[in-house]
Order: structure tokens, then sequence, then C-alpha cells
């Protein structure tokens, strides 16, 4: 089968059509949905870019692979496009890979152009070459049209070449009061990032002529912050309409270290129509990705591909979006941005339609994958593979679910500042624990997510569920002696 993998950033799972969202306009995912698997209760290692998808694409967590919060994805790790270039699929990507450094692309190595090439950033980065293998360069793509927050330079030399007048384009802020990211977008639907993204991948998918299996990685930058959209996505919502978060103020500051803590309450810093903005204009960059996922669609049926293709859809994690009175993506580990969207669809006959309220990791994408394409996984995998539970109908659903964010450390270039910090979850049906591990031990959240399923109860420092508690935090620490490393393999010497 060819792979199209089509991936979101930062993106609340429950802001889709097909998971629930009142407003959202998502009519071609959700025909999707109706063809594939659903799981309702997905879940990220790490609610940041670089060590989600550097997780997404090994399988392995972020502490084994050393991608803690932002780094370098070590070149030694086995990727999912590298197991399939070396079972002789073409691999591409398109859009935002972020397995390498923005910024230090764009300041130290003087390039707007994205780069997957690790050589450039080992000797600062640290990094242990393995050895000369053409299935490990670039993490196993063959061709990359990278576009990311921070280096434009593939989707400028495009706008050169079929909207020149839009170079000089600049954004339109909304209001001197709203956050400085909150602003229409310079580009209509026709020439933005993410139709760029869109059609790089669609003249790939047409380019094929099917006598080799193909991996198509279509990666959006949207929704991720700045909070931007063409005018014309924009207008098919009215920001009246817009369903405001139903709680606020619910974060008890007592419990949530520095600095974590600075990011309580920002969103009541803005009017109510400027959060109602911020909704419409993320709705927006969302019903554009929707757009944009028809046109793949469309370039998989009118080649004939469609049911020689099985297509994934994902992010790599959640967005506050108001909720908890919290924006963007700070280390407070609620569900609204631990969970994310995702969705499995096999050609026809390869697994029955349905929807799966089990727990599952992203860890469990790159083992499941190989499984559902017959390829062995390799080793020091750690997700589990849920492909024969998929075939067969049977159960599918982990105990808990673990996810960590880490402190950040000095850096050798540039300052990085904001609320993030050290925090590990647990998080089974019922319970979830958050706890602080380089802060004070008074500091943490538990909630009881039957009874309390919007997480607005802290229950850590009642005495009243101190057992709850500290059985959790056993459990805790299982998971975190489990999760090491396999690698290198034990070998006796008896």
């Amino acid at each position: 089968m060819n792979i199209l993998w089509i991936m979101t950033d930062q993106h609340r799972a429950d802001c889709l059509g097909f998971m629930g969202h009142p407003v959202v306009q998502t009519p071609h995912l959700d025909r999707l949905s109706g063809s594939g698997v659903v799981f309702d209760n997905a879940f990220c290692q790490s609610p940041v870019c670089m060590a989600s998808r550097a997780v997404l694409f090994t399988g392995r967590y972020p502490a084994a692979i050393r991608v803690r919060g932002m780094g370098v994805l070590p070149p030694a790790e086995t990727t999912f496009p590298e197991v399939l270039r070396r079972e002789g699929y073409l691999t591409a990507a398109f859009g935002k890979v972020h397995l390498t450094p923005e910024l230090y692309t764009l300041n130290q190595l003087k390039t707007d152009i994205p780069t997957l090439d690790w050589r450039r950033f080992a000797a600062d980065g640290l990094l242990n070459p393995p050895p000369d293998d053409p299935c490990k360069e670039n993490y196993g793509f063959d061709i990359h049209t990278g576009y990311e927050d921070a280096l434009k330079g593939n989707f400028r030399k495009w706008l050169h070449d079929h909207a020149p007048a839009l170079l000089e384009r600049t954004s339109t802020p909304v209001s001197p009061d709203a956050p400085r990211d909150l602003w229409v977008s310079p580009y209509p639907s026709e020439f933005h990032p993410s139709t760029f993204i869109a059609r790089n991948a669609s003249d790939f998918i047409r380019s094929r002529n099917g006598r080799q299996p193909w991996f198509a990685f279509c990666s959006f930058v949207a929704p991720h912050h700045p909070f931007e959209a063409p005018a014309d996505q924009i207008a098919r919502y009215t920001a009246d309409s817009m369903p405001l978060h139903d709680m606020v103020d619910d974060v008890d500051p007592a419990l949530i270290p520095a600095p974590a803590s600075g990011a309580i309450g920002e969103i009541n810093r803005y009017s109510e129509e400027i959060q109602r903005r911020l909704l419409q204009h993320y709705l927006a960059g969302i019903s554009l990705i929707d757009d944009n996922v028809g046109s793949l669609l469309d370039a998989l049926r009118q080649t004939g591909q469609m049911e020689d293709t099985l297509i994934v859809f994902t992010s790599d994690h959640g967005e506050f979006l108001g909720h908890h009175g919290l924006l963007r993506k700070p280390s407070l580990h609620y569900d609204d941005t631990l969970r994310v969207p995702l969705m499995i669809r096999m050609p026809a006959g390869g697994v029955t339609p349905r929807r799966e309220a089990g727990l599952v990791e992203l860890t469990d994408m790159f083992p499941t994958l190989l499984g559902l394409l017959g390829v062995p996984v390799t080793a020091g995998v750690q997700g589990m593979d849920w492909s024969s539970a998929l075939r067969d109908g049977a159960r599918i659903g982990r105990d808990d679910i673990y996810s960590d964010m880490y402190d950040i450390v000095p850096q050798r270039f540039g300052d990085l500042h904001g609320p993030y910090m050290a925090v590990q979850t647990l998080r089974t049906e019922q319970w979830k624990l958050n706890v602080y591990p380089t802060a004070d031990r008074r500091y943490g959240q538990l909630f009881d997510l039957m009874k309390d399923p919007k997480e607005t109860r802290n229950l850590y420092a009642a005495p009243r569920y101190a057992a709850v508690r500290e059985e959790l935090v056993w459990r805790l620490l299982q998971r975190g002696h489990r999760n090491i490393d396999p690698m290198p393999p034990y070998l006796t010497q008896y």
C-alpha cells in the first residue's frame, strides 16, 4: 500500500466535525472518518512540536530518543520513512517536519530553507553520526519540500512564480488590544502556505506511476499560532457564533509552580470579542486545511490510487484556546493539549470502520502502521502494535498513558523563555496525575475524570485522596522505569 500521512500542528482533538465540534466546517475529513477507524482517546507523549514528532517517527519515548521538548532527533534513530525506504518505498515530505531546529537554521546557518540534513547540526548539537547509510540520509526522506514556522524560503519562491504581487504583503492586526499573534493572513486561500504544502503533496501523488509504492508526509503548520487565516476562510464563520470556553479561573495557582504558573489567566486579559476572534481564526485555519485535504483525496481518486493507499490523519499536540483560562501550550498537562485527533483509513476491506474509545499513545503509531503494512517492527520500538486488533475488531486500549515535558536547559544559541518546565503525567480512564519533578512536592494536579471530565477540581492536596495520589505516583514511577531505552539489547555472558 501507499501511505498518505496528513498532519496538523497544535490541533485540539475536539475541533473537527467528526469529533463533535458544533461549529467547525470540516466536511472532507468528516466523510473520510466514516470509512476509517477514529481513535477518540489518542494522547501525545509531549505537548510540544519537536518531541512529539520525534515520537511519531520512531515509536519511542522522548527520554529514550533524547528529544526532551525541543531538540534535534539523533540521526542514529530509526525513523518510519527510513524503514519504508528500505522496503522499496519512495518517501517524500511536504511542509513541517520539524526534526531539526528552525531558528538555528535561520540565524546560524543563514538560510530560510528547511533542511533535514542532520550533518549541518552535528557539531553544535553534539550528535554522533551513524555509519554512512543512504537510507538514513535526511531521516529517510528521498524528497523534501519544507515549510516551517520561521523557514518560509520555499513558499516565497513558489509565490514568486505564481503570485509575485503577494510577496510584499504584510499581515493585518486585528486590534491593538488583541494578542500580537492574532491577525488576518495577507494571502488568500489559493496562495496560503497551507495550500502551498497540499499542492506539492498533490503534485507528488499525481506523478506516481504505480510501479513503486510511496509514502507522502503532508504536514500543515496550521492551526498552530499565530492565530491567522485568510479573510475568505474567516468569512465562513461569524464571531458571534463562536462557542466560548465554558470554564475560566479553575486552575489553582497555589498548586502550580513558576514558570508554568505565569500562564494562568492569560485569556482573561482579552475582551470577549477578542476571545471569539481567536476561536474564529483558529477554526478558519482548520477549514482551509480541510479544503486542501479534499484536494489530496481528489488526487488519489483521479489517479486511481484511493484503494491502494492507507491514509493517516493526526496532530502533534493540542491547544488550550481559552479553556482553563489558558492559551497556546504552557506546561499544564490538561487533556486540551495532550489529546490529539487520530484516524486511520485503510483501503476497502482492510479494517472495519469504527470508533475506538480506548487509550492509545502516539508511540503506538509507528508499530501499528508497520503492522498494517506487514513490515517487521524494528528493534527498540516502545509503542504497542494494534494492527491485529484493528483487523480482528478486538479491544484496543492501554491501561494508562504517559506524557512529559522537561525543564528548559541553558542554550548556546539564543534564549528560550516562557511558561515551560518539567512535568510528568500519568492518565488512566478514571484518573489524571500531573507532577512537577523539579519543583517542590506540594505542586501537582489530580483529577477524577469520571466525575470531573473537564478537569476543573484539583484533588492533589485533598487529604481524602492521598492514597489515590500515592498509588498513581507509584504507577508513574513504574512507567518512567519501563520507558527507558531498551537499546542496545542485553547480551548475557552465559
